[in-house]
């Protein structure tokens, strides 16, 4: 089965999941802490809701081992808050790159990532935001942050940007039904199983590349996180290494932003070399 999980605090997620359970026969069942759950068999999906926040659904196996349910993969239906007000749709993967972990999981793990699962929601997401007249909405990665990165499978997170008024959005709750439901349908889009390496925290050269070249992103490193570690060629290698195989198909592919400084593409470069990946700077 392929989980899709909420919180009940969480009105952007909490308002998807209301819209999917509309649009689609869902049987109830117990899964133990839920507030809410069922199952749809055709489409192999079960629904839960959790009163925890999201960053720290860290006890999902557990609860659905107890279930008897055997999980393949997490999407988790969330809100994403950012202080520049931005509207946006974005999709992303787990992990604490650094040693602090101030929004839940622990410091320095990643979380496993599921690249196709991410493009296949990002390309929806490019379709359904003109449908429904979310025009000046952004449709992007975001890069690895955040909890929870101690699952044993996948675990992606879909959500809507970027303040309460568009968290309550309905529209939103439509489009983001919508392509929850179209990937979760269809068969998960062949790609190139990437990790992205520079850039902001909206990974918008990694998004386009994903849509224009069929480079799907499990984790991406951001510049900000590439300047904390820098000075610890130990650490960051195990970053690196971390991020291609945490990931289910484990990348093929390394890309990198121009920007990113020498050292640390010198260390991309050997690990390339050593694992047999693509070495593309961009």
């Amino acid at each position: 089965m392929r989980a899709v999980v909420y919180s009940s605090i969480d009105p952007a997620g909490k308002g998807i999941a209301s819209k999917i359970i509309k649009s689609i026969t869902c049987r109830s069942i117990k899964i133990p802490r839920s507030t809410f759950s069922c199952i749809n068999e055709e489409l192999d999906i079960v629904l839960a809701e959790f009163r925890e926040d999201v960053l720290y659904f860290d006890f999902l196996d557990e609860v659905f081992n107890r279930a008897g349910i055997e999980i393949e993969y997490y999407l988790v239906l969330s809100r994403h808050s950012a202080t520049s007000g931005i509207k946006s749709l974005t999709v992303h993967h787990t992990g604490n790159f650094t040693g602090k972990a101030l929004y839940g999981g622990r410091p320095y793990e990643l979380s496993i990532a599921n690249p196709p699962l991410a493009y296949g929601l990002l390309r929806e997401l490019v379709k359904v935001k003109s449908e429904y007249g979310l025009n000046d909405f952004e449709v992007t990665y975001e890069v690895t942050h955040h909890g929870p990165t101690s699952l044993r499978r996948p675990v992606t997170f879909i959500e809507i940007g970027s303040s309460e008024r568009e968290w309550m959005l309905e529209k939103a709750h439509e489009a983001l039904c919508e392509a929850v439901l179209n990937t979760l349908s269809n068969e998960l889009p062949k790609c190139m199983p990437s990790f992205g390496v520079g850039g902001p925290h909206y990974a918008k050269i990694f998004s386009e590349r994903a849509l224009n070249y069929a480079e799907c992103y499990g984790h991406i490193m951001p510049r900000y996180v590439i300047k904390e570690v820098s000075d610890n060629p130990e650490l960051m290698t195990k970053l690196f290494k971390d991020a291609i195989s945490k990931s289910i198909p484990s990348a093929k592919a390394i890309v990198i932003l121009k920007k990113v400084k020498r050292s640390v593409k010198d260390i991309l470069r050997r690990i390339s070399d050593e694992e047999g990946l693509e070495y593309k700077i961009v």
